[in-house]
């Protein structure tokens, strides 16, 4: 077999594979943090959790920033780092908290196998099927994102879990964001927790949401299809094993500006440790 096409198939499949690289996602260097601790947060993408395939493009990050019931600061010295956004922050309060970052708007194109592929990866049956019910199956992949990310603080101080866990399991008035029912410092492995997903603050139903683990065993670092949300925008995910969770889901809907993209989508993570 010719070897220049054995180097050629390898490019495309490594080009292919960043194509599917989609997830964005949050990753302090600790998940629970003491009042005026100075931590990094690095900002990954890709499906290689916890590891980061390619970096995110520092121009279209947005708003990375430390939340809590009490105030807010920004992650400061955002940079690119290897295959990371990441930048420092250093904790005002003695309270959890929620980072989170989100990203500018972007337009691209992918040809319509691959295009499909990606509907098919992320649950989109909605999209595969307009297009086939308007004959555009061959059509290229014309789309729009934004992306959306939250990571969950822990405070080192005792005394603050009430307050704090009331406080994960509030919206943060993202645009698309994952909300858990019950914080991270009350969970434990073996335990439950049930998801909501909001839109624009409601509820958003009939949408895929992916798990991944990152701990010791088998297992980690493989992202799994938990199901479709239900009515009230609710998905149970179960935790068996210590450790770090991502949770993703995307959203796509008709695109209102049809000169810039015939499709929109939005994506959420969410990831935080149980011990």
């Amino acid at each position: 077999m010719n070897r220049r096409w054995i180097a050629s198939a390898a490019i495309l499949l490594a080009s292919c594979s960043l194509l599917f690289a989609h997830d964005l996602y949050l990753m302090p260097d600790a998940f629970t943090v003491a009042k005026g601790h100075v931590f990094v947060v690095s900002l990954h993408n890709g499906d290689s959790f916890p590891e980061s395939e390619v970096s995110p493009v520092l121009d279209r990050v947005k708003d990375m920033r430390v939340v809590s019931a009490t105030g807010s600061v920004e992650v400061e010295h955002l940079e690119t780092a290897g295959k990371v956004v990441q930048g420092k922050v250093t904790l005002p309060w003695s309270s959890s908290s929620i980072i989170t970052a989100r990203t500018s708007p972007h337009a691209f194109e992918l040809q319509a196998a691959e295009f499909e592929a990606y509907l098919k990866e992320e649950g989109l049956s909605h999209v595969i099927q307009w297009r086939h019910d308007h004959r555009q199956e061959t059509a290229l992949g014309r789309e729009r994102y934004r992306k959306y990310a939250k990571s969950l603080i822990s405070s080192s101080e005792s005394d603050s879990l009430s307050a704090s866990d009331n406080f994960h399991t509030q919206p943060v008035g993202l645009e698309f964001e994952i909300v858990p029912e019950k914080s991270p410092e009350n969970l434990k492995p073996g335990s439950a927790v049930s998801l909501q997903v909001l839109f624009r603050g409601r509820p958003a139903l009939d949408l895929q949401v992916e798990a991944a683990w990152a701990g010791t065993g088998a297992g980690s670092g493989k992202t799994t299809v938990l199901g479709r949300t239900d009515k009230s925008g609710r998905i149970v995910a179960s935790l068996p094993s210590p450790g770090k969770w991502r949770f993703h889901t995307v959203r796509m809907e008709r695109c209102e500006e049809p000169r810039v993209a015939d499709w929109e989508s939005y994506w959420s993570s969410l990831t935080f440790e149980i011990h």
